[in-house]
């Protein structure tokens, strides 16, 4: 499959929506997006200054896409990866990862961070793309529900 990878720009936000609803609703997420929240979060980060946003697009359709959220640490400016969707047919290949490393690199940026699962497929697949465990930190979380 064929396809380029180019700045996430408004006219690809429904295609990135779809994306994100058909990514998120297969294991091991299985989540429920709607259209209108998954827009929500992309417009989100193309709205956030220094963002960057990608986005896989083969003809007029989105692919995939990547968001990333510029953030200053001790080390200096970082990218933290709020979403990496892909549809299901189109994952694995590392592309959108490996653009988003290269172009916060170019950026200026000293790292790319990202949260996942500690373990199974995704997490083979971003060791994979040569991003590492880092074993000290934890995902904590509050609700209001």
């Amino acid at each position: 499959m064929p396809f380029r990878i180019e700045r996430l720009v408004e006219k690809h936000i429904s295609g990135a929506a779809s994306v994100l609803v058909n990514a998120y609703a297969l294991p091991p997420w299985n989540e429920s997006w709607c259209l209108e929240a998954a827009a929500e979060n992309v417009t989100y980060v193309l709205e956030t200054p220094r963002s960057i946003a990608l986005a896989a697009v083969d003809g007029d359709k989105v692919l995939g896409i990547a968001l990333g959220i510029r953030q200053r640490r001790h080390t200096g400016p970082v990218i933290y990866v709020d979403e990496l969707s892909v549809q299901p047919d189109a994952q694995g290949k590392g592309a959108l990862l490996s653009a988003m490393f290269e172009t916060a690199t170019a950026e200026g940026c000293s790292s790319v961070w990202l949260i996942s699962q500690r373990g199974g497929a995704l997490s083979e697949f971003y060791q994979r793309c040569e991003f590492a465990v880092i074993s000290d930190l934890g995902l904590y979380s509050r609700s209001s529900g």
